[in-house]
C-alpha cells in the first residue's frame, strides 16, 4: 500500500504507488504511477496515459526526461506522460524553477530504490 513520488528541481511530483490500493482509486490510483500529480485537474500529464506498473513486488523501472519545464515520463518502457508541461506546486504563476533537487519521497508504506542513474542535459 506504498505511496511515493519523485520531486524535479525541488517540485512534486512524478507519482508512485499502489494501483491496486481501492482506498486511492477515487484520487487515481487505478490510473497506475507516473502522471505528475500535482498538476491542476485536467491538465496534460495529471494522469498517466496507459496503466504501466508492474504487478506489486516487482521492480518497475523509470524514464524521466525533464527540459524546461516540459516532463516526458517512461515506465516499463511504455510513454505514461508526453512533453507535458510540470506546473510549480509551489508557486503555480512563476513556473518551474531552473534548478534544483531531485528528491526520492516515500509517503507511507515500504518502498525501495535501486539503480538510480541522472544524466544532466546541455
Amino acid at each position: 500500500k506504498a505511496d511515493s513520488g519523485i520531486y524535479l528541481r525541488g517540485v512534486p511530483q512524478v507519482q508512485i504507488w499502489d494501483y491496486t490500493d481501492e482506498k486511492k482509486f477515487k484520487i487515481g490510483g487505478d490510473k497506475g504511477s507516473g502522471g505528475l500529480w500535482n498538476n491542476s485537474k485536467g491538465a496534460k500529464g495529471k494522469d498517466p496515459l496507459v496503466l504501466a506498473d508492474k504487478p506489486f513486488g516487482e521492480w518497475n523501472s523509470f524514464r524521466i526526461r525533464l527540459v524546461g519545464e516540459k516532463v516526458t515520463v517512461h515506465l516499463n518502457g511504455k510513454l505514461v506522460v508526453d512533453n507535458a508541461k510540470m506546473e510549480n506546486y509551489f508557486d503555480r504563476k512563476g513556473g518551474m524553477p531552473k534548478r534544483g533537487p531531485i528528491q526520492l519521497q516515500t509517503h507511507g508504506g515500504e518502498i525501495s530504490w535501486r539503480n538510480v542513474f541522472i544524466k544532466e542535459l546541455k
